[in-house]
């Protein structure tokens, strides 16, 4: 594994429905995991060449660690990358490819977007639209932080459902929160996220 540099997101300052105060500590939370998970490995790197310590609780304790933060650099960057869509004009919904998978999967636009709500609300850390490989479709997730509870899938969009996502802008309102998210929604990324996600399961 090799050490992490923190992603500039400097489209987030400038979102309709979520605060930049908001998104400012947000960006700051996950600054924190990407220097928190260098450390870490720095940890591990030196264990390695300690084969009679590279056993034990405090080895299984920096695994547990290692693995956490890097799951919250992963879902923050994604959930990052695919905000920012009403700045391309209210309403703008999904398009091509992309749409016709979520009218296969889940009927019309409308239905998936309540499944997805529905995912959120449910969820206690993350929920996210994935690829599905095995089944050959998109499917709602909601899970922990380490990453999506299925093997075998490709996310292409995640909300954050920690307190630390909304407290700010929304108190303890999530469902509030959520409705902002979907609303900020960037389809242009999510739809070219979805054809990666395609061409790397060779479809």
């Amino acid at each position: 594994m090799r050490s992490i540099e923190a992603k500039s997101f400097e489209h987030l300052g400038r979102l309709e429905s979520l605060s930049e105060r908001n998104m400012r500590e947000h960006l700051r939370l996950y600054a924190g995991y990407v220097r928190k998970f260098n450390e870490l490995l720095k940890k591990r790197e030196a264990l390695q060449h300690s084969p009679d310590n590279y056993a034990g609780a405090d080895c299984e304790s920096l695994k547990v660690d290692l693995t956490y933060a890097l799951g919250a650099i992963k879902n923050h960057e994604l959930y990052f990358e695919i905000l920012g869509g009403m700045q391309r004009g209210k309403g703008a919904g999904p398009e091509g490819p992309l749409l016709k998978a979520i009218e296969a999967d889940f009927r019309s636009f409308p239905q998936y977007v309540a499944d997805l709500k529905q995912s959120a609300l449910l969820g206690r850390g993350w929920a996210w639209t994935a690829y599905d490989r095995d089944q050959g479709g998109l499917f709602n997730y909601s899970g922990a932080q380490n990453g999506i509870p299925v093997w075998n899938t490709q996310p292409i969009l995640a909300i954050d459902l920690y307190g630390h996502a909304y407290f700010y802008d929304f108190g303890a309102n999530k469902a509030s929160y959520v409705d902002a998210v979907v609303s900020a929604l960037d389809w242009m990324k999510i739809g070219q996220r979805y054809e990666v996600a395609m061409e790397s399961a060779g479809k």
